[in-house]
């Protein structure tokens, strides 16, 4: 093929890609005039059929927001599993292998530790009888060798059945946790939502960002109590396989009050069970208090956004419960007077 034959070629195709422009060209003015001779409210209908992207992107949005608040609801219902808070002293982590390590602890190192202080406080005492004896010159009174026998032996028997008194003292504070355990007649707020209903893009979309919040509260007063519970169980078990010591400084005047200040915060330990169930217990009485439903719900849809303030009083207590969880072991301190 010769280089005439490659020009006429090349000259053909763009005579032939003129001829398309020009058709195009001509054709576009007549379809934009019937297009826009066409009635404006049929094309509105028939895309407002077939693309209805405000009622598409307002049932995403409250499908999310149901599942957001029952998420929260479910939140507010595992709070009530109290196994950790009102199980035996024995398996509080759901396992006895824990008490196991506690009381191996308690016996073999603790108690001959204890019995070591105490010893050594019997021999302080017996110096201080010999004192007086120096000072008066007479033998001690029966009384005296009486009240140091009676106080060995009574404090021996505290050390050696220190575990079995410290259970004894946490049960009876469960009898009174077990009172607060969550009934089937208390209130489960949003247990069962019904359909929320809204167009309103703007307002579902406030209900998706009040929902998130929602979610997000209940997933931080679950962890928190989680976190507590956890926490104070190890702190009755490090109290418990330690216990011997602080019994062991209840007979002597220079060391009683360390002895009163453990049992003391031993029970406030025990007693902060009671006061974490009725927290729990008495916060879906508040949540109900506010007065949330899904009729309220379907309103703020719809673009009544006057009812975002009932869902602020929900965070807002969603917040008070994790701050009432981290307080009440100063709580239970107070009421027993710490």
């Amino acid at each position: 093929m010769n280089e005439n034959q490659l020009t006429i070629k090349s000259r053909n195709r763009n005579l032939h890609h003129r001829h398309t422009i020009l058709k195009v060209l001509a054709i576009t003015p007549i379809v934009s005039l019937l297009f826009m001779a066409t009635p404006v409210v049929a094309h509105a209908s028939i895309f407002g059929d077939i693309f209805d992207l405000n009622g598409w992107v307002c049932g995403i949005l409250l499908g999310w927001s149901k599942g957001l608040f029952e998420g929260y609801s479910g939140f507010i219902a595992a709070l009530g599993d109290s196994t950790g808070i009102t199980g035996n002293f024995e398996n509080l982590f759901s396992s006895t292998e824990i008490w196991g390590f506690v009381e191996s602890v308690h016996q073999t190192v603790v108690i001959p530790l204890a019995e070591s202080i105490l010893a050594l406080f019997m021999l302080v005492q017996l110096v201080k009888v010999s004192q007086r004896i120096d000072a008066t010159s007479t033998l001690p009174a029966v009384k005296d060798i009486v009240f140091l026998a009676v106080t060995y032996v009574l404090f021996h028997w505290l050390i050696i059945n220190s575990l079995d008194i410290i259970t004894a003292i946490f049960n009876e504070f469960n009898k009174i946790a077990n009172e607060f355990i969550p009934s089937a007649t208390n209130p489960k707020p949003f247990e069962d939502i019904g359909e929320i209903k809204g167009e309103d893009m703007g307002g579902c979309f406030i209900l998706l960002l009040c929902g998130a919040i929602c979610w997000l509260t209940g997933l931080a007063a679950t962890i928190v109590s989680t976190v507590v519970v956890m926490a104070r169980a190890v702190q009755l078990y490090a109290m418990a396989a330690f216990s011997p010591i602080p019994l062991s400084l209840l007979g002597f005047d220079e060391t009683r009050q360390m002895g009163i200040g453990f049992l003391k915060n031993f029970c406030a330990a025990a007693l902060a069970g009671a006061v974490m169930l009725f927290l729990i217990s008495a916060y879906p009485y508040m949540v109900t208090a506010a007065s949330l439903s899904t009729s309220s719900l379907s309103a703020i849809a719809a673009g009544g956004y006057d009812g975002v303030a009932v869902i602020v009083d929900w965070i807002a207590l969603g917040f008070l419960l994790i701050y009432a969880l981290f307080k009440c072991g100063g709580w239970a301190k107070e009421i027993l007077g710490g």
